[in-house]
């Protein structure tokens, strides 16, 4: 099973996750809520993964199945009021 690393960080001027880095080429996407980000990455995944064969050196790691791991860091001040 090839298992793709994606990392998702929060925009707190937009209000929305997005996908900072990851070892799919290509994928770039954002979403208001991380469950939404993650129901929209099987799809994306899989077709840049179609698009993007010829740029794996290990072309096996292009068989499925492929499955995916979301890393996410969200981090906010808040004052406390004394």
């Amino acid at each position: 099973m090839a298992q793709w690393i994606v990392r998702a960080d929060y925009d707190a001027e937009s209000k929305s996750w997005y996908v900072s880095d990851s070892d799919v080429p290509g994928l770039s996407t954002g979403a208001d809520t991380l469950e939404a980000l993650a129901d929209k990455l099987p799809g994306m995944i899989t077709e840049l993964l179609a698009l993007n064969a010829d740029l794996f050196l290990d072309k096996s790691r292009l068989a499925g199945p492929h499955s995916f791991r979301l890393t996410a860091h969200h981090e906010a001040l808040h004052a406390i009021s004394a």
